[in-house]
């Protein structure tokens, strides 16, 4: 009798050891997915705030042509230049922005050529004085890797 009471005991524990190693197994496949998902969504966040900046360093500019057409014109054309907010005014800089330590923004301002029949061309043509492209163009470092995000547009002289 008494050794039945004592294979039991053991059974017993043996079940739970069991148990434990299942739930445990089920535990870390769970924190696994969850680490997994808070990378994908950290990813995501830089990715759209990447894009978010490059958008406003084209409005940036366009607050540039506020201030007159020729500010924009005095530009050296497929240069980077650089964003610097004041207290509440934009303005173009040399030195390199790093938005958050983290984002690298710049922007180039290229001309905008026209064929024969006012069509805009990337080569050949004739430079249309009262238009520009503005390319703006974030990066960032991520786990080992360069994402990037860019926005392009045209501003007139209007």
């Amino acid at each position: 009798m008494m050794t039945s009471l004592h294979t039991q005991r053991g059974s017993t524990l043996l079940e739970v050891l069991v148990v434990a190693s299942i739930l445990a197994s089920i535990a870390l496949g769970v924190f696994g997915s969850l680490s997994l998902l808070s990378r994908f969504h950290q990813k995501n966040m830089f990715a759209i705030k990447g894009q978010l900046l490059a958008e406003e360093g084209v409005e940036a500019v366009r607050f540039l042509k506020s201030s007159g057409w020729s500010t924009l014109t005095a530009f050296p054309r497929n240069t980077p230049r650089y964003l610097a907010l004041a207290t509440s005014t934009w303005s173009a800089t040399t030195t390199p922005e790093i938005v958050d330590g983290i984002f690298f923004r710049q922007f180039i301002i290229r001309d905008v050529a026209r064929d024969a029949n006012g069509d805009i061309v990337s080569s050949g043509g004739t430079i249309d004085p009262g238009v520009l492209r503005i390319e703006s163009s974030v990066s960032w470092w991520w786990r080992g890797a360069t994402s990037s995000a860019s926005y392009q547009s045209y501003i007139t002289n209007l």
